[in-house]
């Protein structure tokens, strides 16, 4: 297993702030990985403050790294995103791959 293998730059530049996207954007990246068979982790979440600023949360997170199925993963990453999903929220997909 390698570490995390780079996005795709047409979706890397998408990036609202270093690795979080947008919901709409996350789950590209989540398409991406079920496409390329890379391992779907899980997600961190950000939130913007009324000053601007981004705020790392703790609370949402989803953490799949003990998940063994792929699709399942990638399953439950979809419905995070849907549930968790706000217009101040970006998202971190989190995966591993082999460089290919």
């Amino acid at each position: 297993m390698g570490g995390r293998v780079p996005l795709p730059l047409a979706l890397a530049d998408r990036a609202v702030r270093r690795r979080f996207f947008t919901k709409d954007d996350a789950e590209a990246v989540l398409d991406w990985c079920e496409a390329s068979g890379h391992k779907f982790l899980g997600m961190d979440v950000a939130e913007q403050l009324p000053d601007g600023n981004w705020m790392l949360l703790i609370d949402p997170i989803l953490d799949l790294s003990y998940q063994t199925d792929n699709f399942e993963a990638v399953r439950r990453g979809r419905q995070f995103l849907t549930e968790f999903a706000t217009s101040n929220r970006i998202f971190e997909p989190v995966w591993e791959g082999r460089n290919t």
